[in-house]
């Protein structure tokens, strides 16, 4: 029997196949699986590990709305309490183009509905950009295609479109948003504008915040971090469709309100020493402006601090200053120069009129720093009242010339006479007497070769030789020159506080700006001591020093200075600038002279000169300190005495001339008011017949000269007659007295103590020639001696 095959594989055999089936199979999923997870992990990975903090941060922006809440900056004071610089609250207008496209998806959706449904559509406009751009456009004055631009990018949820607008038209774009459902596509967003209630006072000490309410000059800057405070923040929830859901989260985070500044300024000083100062301006046609600056020289606390030119604080780019303005007016019509130039020019100005000259420029002091020569020569032992000088008109020192002012020279003069005079040469042989080590020791005891450390931005250093060069054979020409204030250079506010310790006892203070910072509810962050930092010459000294400075007011050339009543000492100077035929007057005086409160330093830059190379002015006036700055300086002081409230104390000879306060005559019997003007040491002339004073020229609380005639009317009706002010300006006190009193006027005369002076001529007057003014109207005359040459 042949053999039988069977026809089927053995079982073996296919349990094997199939487990290579399996495996091909396990094999090709487990592949594909990585291929496809792998991927999938490494974005997971990305998205939860390498991305995690930019995907919070916009899961963040998508549910929650964030909005920054301005904290109010600190207020500024001055000493007595007024403002200088507050915030008030305005608004930025702000448009989120995300959420807009957000609005107008959201709108289409309800059109879509509404129409599917056959409901009512939307009672609002739709929110196309055109409709938002052209209302925000009518209200906010901005062109139309700037809106349409912000709008256009979907992807930004901030483009401010209007700062700092005042309420009203905030009020407006409110509405506009409330009537046509354009939240949270435009926002409306509180924050705070910073005023100047004074505009220009004390501008370049107080300063100015920027575009973003920070502090870019000034005190704002320098103190910005108290004053800034801490900004808050309102985060709230929103839902899919973006809109706010202020019940279901909201989390206020306070802001914290800047601190306060009260400054060491008054702000009646601070006004008396701007007025100084643009009338000094004025008068000598100060091409370059100046500086007036009033400290208590017991404390080196700052009282006021005026520069020219100025800004509106306000409006800080705006180019403020008249010749500055014509300056650019004349280089914009000047076809020659181009646009780049121009605005240069504009830079230039707005720098220079933020510019505060009195601590961020040098200048040479010329003779006002011959009271720190007498302080120290006196201090030193190497001269004293009775030291004699004689001046030949000039002197010889290494081979150069040196003249005096005097020409023709002084003479033979004791060291109060050689002060009083200026003289150069005497002070050469003061230096010289004092040697060069010692005049250098000086220079460092009274803070000159170190910064004052006042709290104020760009302070400039001095410009001093060096001590191994002066104190060598080299620098004898050196030590000749600076004995009086010439070939170096300081700032101001060195100057007045060196000169603070040459009549204050000797005390040498830091001088500063800042009193205090407080918190809002008042209670004292931070209060400013008074600082010594050495003491320089002795309280005789000190006494010494203030004496003679006193004669130079009383007898010398700081005579314009004087003002009845009050003791007052200080010293002249004018000084060349490295620019030929410019110079630099100046007055450093203090008072009273027996018990200094207050001291102050005028300058005025570059008065204008009658041709090159001249000394005078277009209208004659011999330029210098005592004939330009110190007639100005010494009405300030006055100013500021009569506001602390010092007591005037006349000298028997003055009393004849003092100003008297016009009584309250009317409704009193003849007799009686005879007897009440006899009191205040005035006369009168009656106009009627009758018994009873029934009007009066000048009228009551007028200030005029003792001894003035009055008006009186007894039952006639009083002038109604107008007269015509002469020019008084150039005559002497007499002249100038007699035309007013022609004209009906009354004269009360300012710089002058006695009316027969010749050389004496009126500077000012404070009614112009030519005005019609009232019969017996007060007119206040300045005089100043014109022949003064230092």
């Amino acid at each position: 029997m042949a053999d039988h095959v069977h026809p089927f594989r053995p079982p073996n055999r296919d349990r094997r196949a199939n487990r290579t089936i399996f495996r091909r199979t396990m094999f090709l999923m487990l592949i594909f699986g990585m291929v496809i997870f792998i991927p999938l992990f490494l974005k997971l990975w990305k998205i939860q590990i390498t991305d995690h903090e930019f995907y919070k941060q916009r899961a963040v922006e998508q549910q929650t709305g964030d909005k920054a809440v301005a904290a109010k900056r600190g207020t500024i004071y001055d000493s007595q309490g007024a403002i200088l610089a507050m915030s008030a609250t305005v608004h930025d207008i702000i448009l989120s183009p995300r959420d807009v496209l957000m609005l107008q998806e959201n709108y289409a959706k309800a059109v879509e509905t509404a129409r599917e449904k056959n409901k009512p559509l939307p009672q609002y406009p739709e929110p196309t950009n055109d409709f938002i751009a052209q209302g925000l456009s009518e209200i906010l004055g901005v062109p139309k295609d700037d809106i349409l631009a912000r709008l256009a990018k979907t992807n930004s949820a901030y483009q401010p479109i209007a700062k700092k607008t005042e309420e009203e038209v905030s009020t407006r774009v409110r509405a506009f948003i409330t009537e046509n459902h354009l939240s949270p596509g435009i926002v409306v967003q509180p924050t705070t504008m910073r005023y100047y209630p004074n505009s220009t006072l004390a501008a370049q000490v107080i300063g100015f915040v920027n575009a973003e309410n920070a502090g870019a000059y000034g005190l704002e800057a320098m103190y910005e971090k108290e004053l800034a405070g801490e900004v808050g923040r309102v985060v709230t929830a929103r839902n899919g469709a973006g809109t706010e859901l202020l019940f279901r989260y909201e989390n206020y985070i306070d802001g914290l309100d800047g601190f306060d500044l009260t400054l060491t300024l008054d702000a009646t000083i601070q006004h008396y020493c701007e007025k100084a100062l643009a009338q000094g301006i004025a008068n000598s046609d100060a091409q370059k402006g100046g500086f007036a600056i009033a400290m208590d020289p017991n404390s080196g606390a700052i009282l006021g601090w005026a520069n020219a030119p100025t800004y509106d604080l306000n409006h800080p780019s705006d180019i403020y200053d008249p010749v500055l303005k014509t300056k650019l007016e004349t280089l914009k019509a000047d076809p020659t120069v181009s646009e780049e130039a121009y605005n240069e020019a504009v830079a230039n100005a707005r720098n220079l009129q933020w510019r505060n000259k009195a601590v961020s420029d040098t200048y040479e002091p010329g003779s006002t720093f011959k009271a720190l020569v007498l302080a120290a020569a006196l201090e030193s032992g190497v001269v004293d009242e009775n030291d004699t000088f004689y001046c030949s008109g000039s002197v010889q020192i290494a081979g150069y010339t040196i003249r005096c002012h005097k020409h023709q020279g002084h003479g033979s003069q004791t060291l109060p006479q050689a002060v009083m005079n200026s003289c150069n040469p005497s002070f050469i042989a003061i230096g010289q007497k004092l040697g060069a080590k010692t005049f250098y020791q000086y220079l460092r005891d009274f803070g000159f070769l170190n910064l004052t450390e006042v709290d104020m931005q760009g302070e400039a250093g001095s410009v001093i030789w060096d001590e191994d060069f002066f104190t060598s054979e080299e620098g004898i020409s050196s030590l000749a020159t600076a004995s009086f204030g010439q070939r170096l250079t300081v700032t101001p506010l060195q100057m007045l506080c060196a000169t603070s310790a040459a009549i204050n006892g000797g005390h040498l203070f830091t001088p500063h700006v800042l009193d205090s910072i407080t918190d809002s509810e008042g209670n004292v962050i931070k209060h400013v001591d008074t600082t010594e930092i050495r003491q320089v010459i002795s309280e005789r000294t000190s006494e010494r020093t203030r004496a003679i400075l006193e004669q130079v007011v009383s007898e010398g050339t700081g005579k314009n200075a004087y003002v009845a009543g009050y003791r007052i000492g200080g010293k002249t100077g004018t000084s060349q600038t490295l620019v030929k035929g410019e110079y630099v007057v100046s007055f450093l005086g203090f008072a009273p002279a027996n018990d200094p409160k207050v001291i102050v330093l005028v300058a005025l830059d570059s008065p204008k000169t009658a041709s090159p190379n001249s000394s005078y002015t277009p209208s004659g006036q011999y330029i210098s300190g005592g004939g330009m700055a110190a007639p100005i300086a010494g009405q300030l002081l006055a100013d500021i005495l009569d506001h602390m409230g010092v007591e005037k104390q006349y000298t028997e000879s003055e009393l004849s001339d003092v100003d008297t306060m016009v009584p309250k005559i009317t409704d009193l019997p003849l007799s009686e008011a005879e007897r009440l003007l006899a009191k205040v040491g005035l006369t009168y002339r009656t106009v009627g017949d009758g018994t009873v004073v029934t009007d009066q020229i000048p009228a009551i609380g007028a200030t005029v000269p003792g001894g003035s005639e009055i008006i009186l009317y007894l039952g006639e009706a009083k002038s109604e007659k107008t007269v015509t002010v002469p020019k008084v300006i150039g005559k002497t006190p007499k002249a100038a007295q007699e035309a007013l009193t022609q004209a009906g006027l009354y004269m009360k005369a300012t710089g002058v103590s006695d009316y027969d002076s010749s050389s004496t001529v009126a500077g000012s007057q404070s009614i112009p020639a030519g005005t019609q003014v009232p019969l017996g109207t007060v007119v206040e005359v300045r005089f100043a001696d014109n022949t003064i040459q230092d």
